[in-house]
């Protein structure tokens, strides 16, 4: 009971937390049936909860085993449907415990049940996939093998692909590929159980590296966020994409990766003066506290004048809203961000402590302020619309605070432009330069793969 009510309300908290959520192929998932579930861990504990979120059924965790020290920890994880799991880097002597955890997962999928793992076993906050660990294929193997393979047991990754998992409305991607069935490795780990296993991590590992963004350096994933930022929006606009397609932005991404992973193999002069060139830009923007949107041209601007006065009718007549929304949500809002830092200063933690937090704050404050106006009214409607009130105004203050921001870095643009104006001239050219060299070397990776595809052989 107590899983099912935190699934519902954390369902709800995942959506607001986010600006917006998109899954593809999220109709493959097994709806009954043993099922493995397996995902990259790029955001600690945000990560199960995302996923257990859009799982249509009730899914079992694997957690650490340091997590079950104390007495309150080893009375509620399991209620929240937690098995602990034991690492060699944590305590060594605690590995035997492992046996019982491979037999309560035993347990588990011989009752057609789902588990969720993060086969990674660590979680960073990096464009990589490291090196996954065997347990999960060992124990899928395991159960068929215990039960002749006539299980039936399935495995789903998933990729989650966050913009920022640490902080608030910004948009996440979540990539499901369709299941492996374990049976399929029958031969292998009869002929040599190792074998089999290490065939299935090989097959796990190479699907959710193709479910997210990849990237092995950090030269290479600072190159490739870099050119996103100046390239990415022409790109989106020449396919006559909307911004709320992210299975299509995705893809644009890995593009953007395998053309800069061909180009290091085999023109490596060209991307080492590409990236000189984009650090140099980028830098002296970000002197002027310009950001490559603000410069870049869009599709149907309008005129500054009547966008700025448009934007200070809304500021005035909004402004009693704003007021109404930042007095009443500042608090809630702020202490978890505030939590977030004091309790650990890992940033994998950030996002999970401080969307988790909010749930509560949000909780404790709206319920204190509603029975409050309830005490002082003893008016049910009253007391209703300031409920309803409550995060309506909340999401309009946001709003209306980065559009302050906004109007503010128009408003700076048009004084450097008068002031600067030869100098951000020539930023604007060499950012329509920088595009056209993009451009032939996107044509240029484009003829090299059609090539490979007519001569596959050369």
């Amino acid at each position: 009971m107590l899983y099912t009510f935190l699934k519902n309300l954390m369902r709800i908290t995942v959506r607001v937390f986010f600006h917006s959520i998109t899954i593809r192929n999220k109709e493959v998932i097994p709806a009954k049936g043993p099922l493995l579930v397996l995902a990259n861990h790029p955001s600690t504990f945000m990560d199960p909860i995302v996923i257990a979120t859009i799982l249509n059924r009730k899914v079992f965790f694997l957690g650490k085993g340091e997590l079950f020290k104390s007495r309150f920890a080893k009375w509620l994880l399991p209620k929240l449907n937690i098995v602990p799991v034991y690492r060699k880097q944590d305590d060594p002597s605690q590995m035997s415990k492992n046996e019982e955890t491979f037999a309560k997962c035993y347990e588990h999928i011989e009752n057609g049940g789902a588990i969720l793992m993060f086969p990674e076993g660590v979680s960073f906050t990096e464009r990589k996939l490291r090196p996954l660990k065997t347990g999960a294929a060992r124990i899928v193997l395991g159960a068929e093998a215990k039960n002749d393979f006539k299980l039936g047991v399935q495995i789903v990754n998933i990729g989650l692909n966050y913009v920022d998992p640490h902080r608030f409305n910004r948009d996440l991607f979540i990539n499901i590929h369709k299941p492996i069935k374990v049976v399929d490795y029958k031969a292998d780990f009869e002929k040599d159980s190792f074998e089999g296993v290490r065939n299935l991590t090989l097959e796990i590992t190479k699907q959710i590296e193709n479910l997210i963004i990849a990237i092995e350096d950090d030269k290479t994933y600072e190159l490739v966020r870099d050119v996103e930022t100046i390239y990415k929006s022409k790109l989106s606009e020449e396919r006559g994409l909307s911004k709320y397609e992210k299975d299509a932005e995705f893809i644009i991404t890995k593009n953007i990766v395998e053309t800069i992973n061909y180009f290091l193999e085999n023109d490596r002069q060209l991307v080492e003066s590409m990236r000189l060139r984009i650090k140099n830009y980028l830098k002296n923007l970000g002197e002027l506290n310009l950001s490559d949107g603000d410069i870049a041209p869009k599709q149907n601007r309008k005129s500054f004048l009547i966008s700025t006065l448009k934007s200070i009718l809304i500021l005035l007549f909004g402004a009693p809203i704003w007021i109404y929304g930042f007095i009443n949500n500042f608090l809630p809002f702020e202490i978890p961000g505030w939590l977030a830092d004091k309790i650990s200063k890992q940033k994998e933690f950030r996002g999970a402590i401080g969307m988790v937090g909010g749930m509560f704050t949000f909780l404790i404050f709206y319920s204190i302020q509603i029975i409050l106006v309830w005490k002082f009214t003893i008016n049910f409607w009253l007391t209703l619309a300031y409920g309803i009130s409550l995060p309506l105004t909340g999401l309009f203050a946001y709003w209306y605070f980065y559009l302050i921001k906004k109007i503010k870095t128009k408003w700076l643009i048009m004084i450097l432009f008068y002031r600067k104006s030869v100098f951000i001239s020539k930023l604007i050219t060499e950012r329509e330069q920088i595009i056209t060299e993009f451009d032939k070397i996107k044509i240029n990776y484009y003829q090299v793969v059609e090539s490979k595809k007519l001569h596959p052989n050369n």
